[in-house]
């Protein structure tokens, strides 16, 4: 867990605690490490789950998929950040969508009775704990309601023009890549790749954005970047 310190350190969950009162607290909080391979699943779709995880390396993508195999990503966690936290706050612990490690990751495991001091005292930081977990659940209450907007839109190009522009203004540019392959961007936005792709070519030939992969370029009139500054 030594390598994995720093990453540790960087997690909000752990924000504002000294550098020197993290291992014991990590230690009465009774953490446990665990390796993923990729594509293996951390939390099944009906699972109880007991436990808060924290990425330490690697990418875990929370998701459904219906009788047929069709995926809905739901949200993504990169190293620093923690999943299921959710469970933690709430008497119903049966997690809805599978947690999924998409590259080999390493998940620190963190038991949620104890980080909610209900199974031995957490210690002096147990206040400024409950304070760092409610700003990441508030956080991710507004991170689903701005993936609510995009898929409220009526049709295909105005939720793409609704993901990238909201893209754009959290980079601060209209030049911007963005996390998901084409597949998982269809899978996120609930809609058919092939769908998706040629949409993605007829607004390029119309002149409202360029793209490259996952590199994206959205005209100032398109994504309003330029205008806000």
């Amino acid at each position: 867990m030594e390598k994995y310190f720093s990453v540790i350190q960087q997690s909000m969950l752990f924000r504002n605690i000294p550098e020197n009162e993290l291992s014991p607290l990590l230690d009465c909080l009774q953490v446990r490490q665990q390796s993923f391979q990729k594509n293996q699943v951390i939390f099944w779709a009906g699972q109880t789950v007991t436990q808060v995880a924290l990425v330490l390396s690697g990418e875990v993508q929370l998701w459904e998929e219906d009788i047929l195999g069709n995926r809905s990503i739901h949200n993504r966690f990169l190293p620093s950040d923690i999943f299921g936290e959710v469970y933690a706050c709430t008497d119903c612990s049966l997690i809805t969508s599978s947690a999924v490690a998409v590259k080999p990751s390493e998940i620190l495991l963190i038991d949620q009775h104890r980080l909610l001091g209900r199974s031995g005292c957490v210690g002096p930081y147990h206040r400024q704990l409950m304070e760092n977990l409610l700003q990441i659940t508030s956080q991710r209450a507004l991170n689903l309601s701005r993936k609510v907007s995009f898929l409220s839109r009526r049709t295909l190009r105005e939720k793409l023009l609704a993901y990238l522009s909201a893209e754009a203004r959290l980079s601060q540019t209209c030049e911007f890549t963005v996390p998901f392959s084409r597949q998982e961007l269809a899978d996120y936005l609930s809609v058919d790749r092939s769908a998706l792709s040629k949409e993605l070519s007829n607004m390029k030939a119309q002149g409202l954005l360029d793209y490259h992969l996952n590199r994206f370029h959205l005209f100032p009139d398109t994504c309003g970047c330029e205008k806000e500054k």
